[in-house]
């Protein structure tokens, strides 16, 4: 540092000190004196110093400080706070300084100071330092408060002048600011190309813009000729001039262009029309949009809306027949129901009441089913499960499912395969069967007794990199379809008759379903048909094949695997938190012979698993949503029991959850098998019957 300007008048030595201690120990602002060289030893420090510091004793200062300069400021700030001295004194003719800096105190916290220093040559000392210092932490934070405030202030203000930019030249090609008065540019000229700004005028050397007059001439030569003069009448200066005075400030002007790339766009020229207060010349803001996409967007929401519009009165439609459709079986089951009640000593009539009122629950059920598959399908909620499956299987499946209703109607049903050479495939097994009942089902309603169903599987020739084409068609003699309505055939909320035309029962959601399950399948499906001639639906799609292949019959397959024997005896736990639901389960099965004890949630269901013996349960049937403990937990619970024999308790899940993921999530918890509700009797003895005549079972 260079030598101090200024020699203090006062000799500073030990003799002095005290003086000096006397002048300063009183003051209310921090003092001290330290060598400006070397380690800056403090040669002196006023009582106040050890308050600003937080000491109690010149001891605790001096060991908190290194009693040094470098010890009292942050370490952090130390370097920046030197070098400002420096350089203040260096520029000063009075060798004075101020600096702002932190200190940590005693107690750890830190705290902001103001310090005003001037530099001395003394005999004794050398160059010095005396320094005032005052703890300004309260003040500095009102004035960063403040600043702050400003600061925000400014942004605010900053953001909403970009704002009203963007909006204002929102999807412009070009904008610019004109004195319409003078003929001239107040602003360059800009032109918008891939979000930057360019200077039009920059851009068109082979025709310079330097005026008004220039800038309308250069855009007329992107005008189509039809347009030309209309455009020429609307940049007139001199009527911008009138409008502006008769206060028409907005004018707007659309026409088609063509573009640098040869395009068709539709621009939008906009003049903002103002007034400078000094000059009072008129002035005009001009910005050119391209409307082209937004007038398409316009169309499509007014087509959307059309569309929405038809679906409105369709989806009208469908609700006014889904009440029919619902009411009508509903009807069925609480009349016959009051007429059982009255008939109740009649056992014949009772039994045909009863009959009946099952039908009808199943196509209540049915319509239940197609409805919320459709809103599943339509939300992309569905999700394929694949598995090794046999297709001999999967069409001995379909077929069982509408024995006893082929037979009662009269309807003759044939199964041909003859065409299949792999039957041994990989594929969403509960998905294909869904989309073939549907068909059969659909051919089943509108075949007349006598008439004739025939369900086809067929293979392609080829097979490509393990995977093989298959078409499964289902053909019936049916009363057909019109070729009108087989435009609309797979359309949601859409049937060619409703229920009380055609004496069919549905809502005309089945072949939604199946359109919108191939689909995900990544199948195709299509119709032949003639009204009076019955029709055909094919569907086609890919399936992996398994490595290893089985022939077109499986030993053990269907029904053949089940032990028909009798289940007289056998012990089940019904775990089920509904007491109705816990009822209807308990005399199923008491009625056929089983023993049944009942546990209201899946916790209770384990404490029972814990405490039996082995082999004392037969098997457990597990409903899903359950208070305390759900179906899954609990059986994930059995599964892990110490004791082998009793977490290998056969599990079934019975539950309201009835698709295809929920099956599926059952068996990955550990459960044997999924049973859907409302209750099949035959289903659930044949799976009962498959399960218990097991004699172990596999982890």
């Amino acid at each position: 540092m260079k030598k101090a300007r200024n020699k203090i008048s006062l000799t500073l030595d030990e003799t002095t000190m005290p003086i000096i201690e006397q002048l300063t120990d009183g003051m209310p602002g921090g003092f001290f004196i330290y060598r400006a060289e070397g380690k800056e030893e403090i040669l002196y420090f006023n009582t106040a110093m050890l308050r600003i510091y937080g000491c109690e004793t010149k001891e605790e200062f001096i060991e908190l400080t290194d009693n040094s300069f470098r010890g009292m400021v942050h370490p952090e700030d130390i370097e920046k706070v030197e070098k400002s001295i420096r350089d203040q004194v260096e520029k000063s003719i009075y060798d004075l300084d101020y600096v702002e800096y932190r200190i940590i105190r005693k107690d750890g916290s830190i705290r902001w100071v103001e310090d005003y220093g001037h530099f001395l040559y003394t005999e004794k000392y050398g160059n010095i330092f005396y320094v005032f210092i005052e703890d300004a932490t309260e003040r500095l934070k009102d004035r960063i408060q403040e600043l702050e405030t400003i600061n925000t202030e400014l942004k605010r203000l900053h953001a909403r002048e970009v704002q009203y930019k963007k909006a204002l030249l929102k999807d412009a090609v070009s904008f610019c600011e004109i004195n319409l008065t003078r003929d001239e540019f107040l602003t360059v000229s800009a032109q918008i190309q891939d979000g930057d700004e360019y200077d039009l005028t920059k851009r068109t050397e082979d025709y310079p813009i330097r005026k008004y007059s220039e800038y309308v001439k250069y855009w007329e030569r992107s005008i189509s000729e039809e347009r030309l003069e209309t455009y020429r009448i609307f940049f007139q200066a001199e009527r911008l001039k009138r409008c502006y005075k008769e206060g028409k400030l907005e004018q707007s002007y659309e026409c088609q262009i063509t573009d640098a790339k040869g395009r068709s766009r539709l621009w939008q020229f906009v003049l903002l029309l103002g007034k400078n207060i000094n000059s009072d010349d008129i002035i005009a803001l001009v910005i050119i949009k391209d409307i082209t996409e937004q007038l398409a967007k316009q169309n499509l929401l007014l087509a959307a809306l059309e569309q929405a519009q038809m679906a409105k009165v369709a989806r009208n439609t469908f609700l006014s027949n889904m009440s029919h459709d619902i009411r009508t079986p509903l009807n069925a089951i609480i009349g016959y129901t009051d007429l059982a009640r009255d008939h109740k000593d009649e056992v014949g009539k009772v039994e045909n009441y009863m009959d009946k009122i099952q039908v009808s629950s199943e196509q209540l059920l049915a319509i239940l089913n197609e409805s919320l598959e459709v809103t599943r399908i339509e939300s992309g909620k569905v999700s394929l499960i694949e598995r090794k499956c046999h297709l001999t299987d999967l069409l001995e499946d379909v077929e069982s499912t509408f024995r006893i209703g082929i037979q009662e109607k009269g309807i003759r049903f044939y199964v041909e395969k003859d065409d299949v050479k792999h039957f041994s495939v990989v594929v969403d097994y509960i998905r294909l069967k869904e989309i073939l009942c549907q068909l059969v089902d659909n051919a089943m309603k509108y075949t007349e007794p006598g008439g004739k169903i025939c369900l086809t599987m067929k293979e392609s020739d080829i097979a490509v990199n393990g995977y093989a084409k298959f078409q499964f068609m289902v053909k019936d003699d049916g009363i057909g379809i019109s070729e009108e309505f087989q435009a609309n055939l797979f359309e949601p909320f859409k049937r060619e008759n409703n229920t009380t035309a055609s004496g069919v029962s549905g809502t005309g959601l089945g072949l939604t379903v199946v359109k919108g399950l191939v689909d995900i399948m990544g199948g195709e499906i299509s119709v032949k048909s003639e009204p009076g001639k019955g029709c055909c639906f094919t569907v086609s799609m890919l399936m992996k094949l398994q490595k290893k292949q089985q022939g077109e019959h499986l030993e053990n397959s269907g029904n053949d695997s089940i032990d028909q024997g009798s289940l007289e005896g056998k012990r089940i736990l019904v775990v089920e938190d509904n007491e109705i639901n816990r009822e209807i389960v308990e005399e199923v099965l008491k009625s056929e012979g089983l023993l049944v004890e009942t546990a209201e949630n899946g916790e209770e269901a384990l404490e029972r698993i814990q405490e039996s013996e082995p082999g004392y349960y037969s098997l457990v049937l597990m409903d899903i949503q359950m208070p305390v403990m759900d179906g899954y937990e609990a059986t994930k619970a059995i599964r892990n029991l110490e004791d082998k024999r009793l977490a290998g308790v056969p599990i079934v899940a019975l539950s309201a959850n009835a698709f295809a993921e929920d099956y599926q999530h059952s068996l990955d918890v550990g459960m044997d098998a999924h049973v859907p509700k409302p209750i099949d009797r035959i289903k659930l003895r044949e799976l009962l019957q498959q399960l218990i005549g097991k004699d172990s079972h596999e982890l």
